[in-house]
């Protein structure tokens, strides 16, 4: 019984250890994507785009739409929005990020934590 109590601990104790270094990147990803996002020699998404939840961004772009509630789209749709918004709209004016290697895929994926964590619906 001692045994069963012994691996039962472990696996809690791995269990929260897991999860504490899940948040710590998740963290750590949210705030590289929040800096793609405002920085204007990487994606300066904010120069378009006003973003729901984060009161800190000057809310300045009218150009794209304002973007709220990204925590319902699917993780890949909101990556090929950002790596090649032409293939869905062909007449858009957002560059395609990826395809022209202006940003990253970690920094893609970056920007979605972000904007799916900040944008989450309450």
């Amino acid at each position: 019984m001692d045994f069963v109590k012994k691996i039962a601990a472990v696996a809690v104790i791995s269990t929260l250890f897991s999860t504490a270094i899940f948040a710590a990147n998740q963290s750590a990803l949210i705030k590289e994507g929040r800096k793609v996002f405002v920085t204007k020699k990487l994606g300066n998404c904010l120069a378009c785009h006003t973003v729901q939840g984060d009161p800190k961004i000057p809310q300045a772009g009218d150009i794209g739409p304002k973007l709220a509630n990204l925590d319902k789209y699917p993780k890949a749709y909101l990556f090929e929005k950002i790596w090649d918004p032409n293939k869905t709209n062909p007449v858009t004016v957002m560059p395609p990020f990826g395809r022209n290697h202006k940003i990253t895929k970690q920094q893609i994926n970056a920007v979605i934590a972000y904007l799916q964590a900040v944008t989450k619906t309450k």
